[in-house]
C-alpha cells in the first residue's frame, strides 16, 4: 500500500469504525429500522479472513475467522493490503449497502448514489404496499385451498404452515395489510376444517395432505361435470322448446 493509500485509510476508516456495529444486528421491526452502523471486513480467497475492529497507527485491531466466527485476536500491519481488500457494509435501517473497497466507498459517500437508490425502493415500496393494503384480501375457498395444497405437495412442500401459506397466496405484503391477522385466522380455520373431514392430518403444529384429499378432490369434480352437464341439458331442452313453439306459432 502506497503512501496516497495509507493517508486515505487514516482518513477515512476511523469514522467508518467509530460506528462499527454490534455482535447482533437487528434486521426487521423498529429496531431494525433505527440500525446504522458498519461491519469493515477483509477477505482472502473470497473467504471470510478479518473484521476490523480499530486502526492504531500503522497496525489494524482485527478479529479473525476460525473457520466458524470470528474470535482471534490480531494485529496486522495496515501497509499489508490494497485500497480494494476493505469491504465495508453499511447497515442502514432495512437496507444494506455494500462497498467494494474504500475508494467505493469514498465515491458512495461524495455522490450519495447508494442512498438515492434505497430510498426510491422504500418509497416505490411504501407506494406498492399502499396499494396492496387498499385491495381486500381473499381467502381462497375450501375446495380451492385443499387444490392448491396438493399442488404444493406435489411440488415438494409436504407440510404446510399457517404463515408459509398466507405468504405463497398473498406474498410477504399481507403482515402489513389491515386484514392480514383476520385473513390469518380464517385460513386456520379451513385448515381445521379439513383436518376434521380427513383431508388434511396436523402434526407438530404443521398440516399434511392425507389420501382422503384426493378422493374428495375427484368426487367433487366429477359433480361438478355432472352439474355442467346438467346446465347444459337443461340450456338444450329450453332451445328444443322454444324451437318447437316457434314452429307451432309459424
Amino acid at each position: 500500500m502506497n503512501r496516497l493509500s495509507i493517508y486515505l485509510c487514516n482518513r477515512i476508516l476511523p469514522a467508518v469504525i467509530a460506528k462499527a456495529c454490534k455482535s447482533t444486528i437487528p434486521r426487521s421491526g423498529d429496531q431494525g429500522a433505527k440500525i446504522n452502523c458498519f461491519v469493515t471486513s477483509i477477505h482472502k480467497d473470497g473467504w471470510p479472513y478479518l473484521i476490523v475492529l480499530g486502526l492504531s497507527g500503522s497496525k489494524l485491531e482485527c478479529i479473525e475467522w476460525d473457520g466458524s466466527r470470528y474470535q482471534i485476536q490480531r494485529q496486522v500491519p495496515l501497509a499489508s493490503f490494497h485500497l480494494a481488500d476493505f469491504e465495508i457494509t453499511h447497515y442502514y435501517g432495512h437496507s444494506q449497502i455494500t462497498y467494494a473497497g474504500v475508494v467505493d466507498f469514498l465515491l458512495g459517500k461524495i455522490t450519495v448514489w447508494p442512498y438515492i437508490k434505497v430510498h426510491v425502493v422504500r418509497w416505490l415500496y411504501n407506494i406498492d404496499q399502499y396499494l396492496f393494503n387498499k385491495k381486500k384480501l381473499i381467502t381462497k375457498q375450501r375446495m380451492d385451498l385443499l387444490k392448491f395444497l396438493v399442488d404444493r405437495s406435489l411440488d415438494g412442500k409436504t407440510e404446510h404452515e399457517p404463515l408459509d401459506l398466507m405468504t405463497d397466496l398473498h406474498t410477504m405484503k399481507w403482515y402489513l395489510h389491515p386484514q392480514g391477522e383476520q385473513q390469518q385466522q380464517k385460513l386456520e380455520f379451513y385448515l381445521d376444517s379439513l383436518v376434521e373431514t380427513g383431508e388434511l392430518k396436523r402434526i407438530n403444529g404443521k398440516y399434511v395432505v392425507s389420501g382422503q384429499a384426493l378422493r374428495t378432490i375427484e368426487e367433487y369434480e366429477e359433480q361438478e361435470r355432472k352439474h355442467t352437464e346438467n346446465v347444459k341439458m337443461q340450456w338444450r331442452m329450453f332451445w328444443l322448446t322454444l324451437a318447437i313453439v316457434t314452429l307451432t306459432f309459424v
